[in-house]
């Protein structure tokens, strides 16, 4: 049984690594287990409720022609040759003020309909100081983003639009390692528990083992499922920006912009007159009395000593 268990703790130790125990040791703790062969991938996390870091979205929304694992006929299901890549795209699209509202409405509905997954929606109105703005940013499926960019058009003038995309294939594959291997020794000392030769303090630590490693498996399955939502789903970033006018753009828009702003520049210098005029008085009240004062007895001090 140590025997056994230390062995187990040499796989932790490697899998923590991110590396595959090698065929030596785990035949060595297959033999001295004597548990069976583990079941495959797929079926252990369906069966225990967390294998839905496994499933592509894309996949779940489009299934593809060609059964999971005929490569012949669907070379995107080999994983060896399959790529994952974070799409992302960069737009901002300009509208008017007075129908900056309404299109940012809109492009939210139209968002829905797509079976968008909104991740922030930002609306500023108009005050005397800035235009109306408004932000969006919003994750599409693949299949649906072509559909939502022209839809968007309507809506306003797109002035500029970015696109870049991250490699992640390196992650997936890693994070997908890591959990076949943690499974794997998680149901291990799942069998070593169940051996009635174990003694009490050899059960005790195969149970902090297994907390351990189950600790780390969800860890890793979560992270799993945050890089399907970049790889699987297509993230838009939207910016909107109200036109300016004509007289904003041409070579009088500095008169322009003193003439709107000439009314709120005197109330502001009005405002400042008053604030001052304001913050004197109580010194006027204490002061002037003062001042007084001292010319009083100085003319009679003066007036003794003359």
């Amino acid at each position: 049984m140590k025997q056994f268990f230390l062995v187990l703790v040499l796989q932790l130790l490697l899998v923590a690594c991110g590396q595959q125990p090698n065929d030596s040791a785990a035949e060595t703790a297959s033999n001295i287990a004597r548990a069976p062969a583990p079941e495959p991938m797929a079926a252990k996390m369906a069966s225990d409720g967390i294998g839905g870091a496994e499933q592509s979205l894309t996949e779940i929304s489009e299934p593809d022609a060609a059964p999971v694992g005929d490569t012949k006929n669907n070379p995107g299901n080999d994983p060896t040759l399959r790529k994952y890549i974070a799409l992302r795209h960069n737009l901002t699209v300009e509208a008017s003020a007075a129908t900056m509202q309404a299109s940012f409405d809109a492009t939210l509905k139209y968002c829905e309909a797509l079976n968008c997954q909104i991740l922030s929606a930002n609306f500023n109105k108009e005050t005397p100081y800035n235009p109306p703005s408004a932000s969006l940013s919003v994750r599409v499926p693949p299949r649906n983003v072509d559909v939502f960019l022209n839809g968007l058009a309507k809506h306003g003038e797109v002035i500029q639009h970015g696109r870049n995309a991250e490699d992640k294939t390196n992650q997936v594959v890693d994070a997908d390692a890591r959990i076949k291997n943690l499974t794997e020794l998680r149901d291990r000392y799942r069998v070593m528990l169940t051996e009635k030769k174990a003694e009490f303090k050899d059960l005790v630590e195969i149970e902090k083992a297994l907390s351990a490693a189950q600790a780390e498996l969800d860890s890793i399955i979560s992270y799993r499922k945050i890089l399907s939502l970049e790889t699987d789903l297509v993230a838009v970033d939207i910016q909107f920006t109200a036109a300016q006018g004509i007289t904003e753009q041409g070579l009088f828009s500095p008169v322009a912009r003193a003439l709107k702003n000439a009314s709120t520049v005197m109330m502001e210098s009005f405002g400042g007159v008053i604030t001052f005029v304001m913050s004197a008085i109580p010194w006027l009240l204490i002061g002037v009395p003062l001042l007084w004062l001292i010319r009083r007895y100085w003319v009679k001090i003066k007036a003794k000593f003359m």
